[in-house]
């Protein structure tokens, strides 16, 4: 199991965080953690729009760096998806309930 390159801390400010928070917070991460944290949330369905938005900040070098020909391919997804509406909630496939959700709070 792929261990979170930042601390819970850093990862439940960046859950709650708007996209202008993101981009601060992300910002101020040393590349190479910051290109960690992007491909790990990713790499989970529930957290790829915050990973894309924190591809956003890294250098494709970082990212092929960090995940190969996958990092490369998450550049290219997060130049070519243009800028992020604010995080927006999945509907729910559910009938109305919420989604679950592995976030421990």
């Amino acid at each position: 199991m792929e261990n979170c390159p930042v601390s819970d801390d850093v990862l439940k400010r960046l859950l709650n965080a708007t996209l202008n928070a993101v981009s601060d917070v992300g910002t101020q991460l040393p590349e190479n953690q910051r290109a960690a944290l992007a491909v790990y949330c990713y790499r989970r369905a529930h957290f790829r729009k915050l990973g894309l938005s924190l591809a956003r900040l890294c250098s494709r070098p970082a990212l092929v760096r960090e995940a190969g020909h996958a990092g490369e391919m998450i550049h290219a997804q997060a130049l070519s998806a243009g800028p992020v509406p604010e995080f927006e909630r999945p509907e729910s496939p559910r009938g109305g309930k919420p989604p679950v959700s592995l976030h421990i709070v």
